[in-house]
């Protein structure tokens, strides 16, 4: 028993102490984050950010393109190989003093942003 209560004492310690520790996530503004993530690559992402708190992969429904916008041009061996991602991050973009956006949304094509949101719902 004695043991028992050793041990949990020292990994509650070893928790509290990495907590203390702990680097916090880094919180940008607006500008900042559009300036440094904006057409950049998959990697800088993960360097600056880490790996994102939730990730997508985006699928077009069966007969989209009878619906949604105009008809584009594309040849059909790019269309194939277009990857397309949407990672997920939380509060990291300041929009006021000590406000965040509760969601930043990073859309990627072929490991490469092409589209930045911020979100509060």
């Amino acid at each position: 028993m004695k043991n028992y209560k050793f041990f949990a004492a020292l990994l509650l310690s070893a928790l509290l102490f990495n907590q203390a520790f702990a680097e916090p996530k880094r919180v940008f503004t607006e500008d900042e984050f559009i300036n440094v993530f904006s057409g950049k690559p998959k990697s800088r992402v993960v360097k600056y950010l880490g790996e994102p708190d939730n990730k997508n992969i985006s699928i077009k429904p069966k007969g989209a393109n009878s619906v949604v916008g105009a008809k584009m041009r594309i040849e059909q061996d790019k269309k194939d190989k277009a990857k397309v991602e949407m990672w997920y991050y939380n509060n990291i973009v300041e929009y006021a003093p000590k406000k965040t956006y509760k969601f930043v949304e990073l859309t990627m094509m072929n490991d490469r942003i092409v589209n930045i949101g911020f979100f509060n719902q």
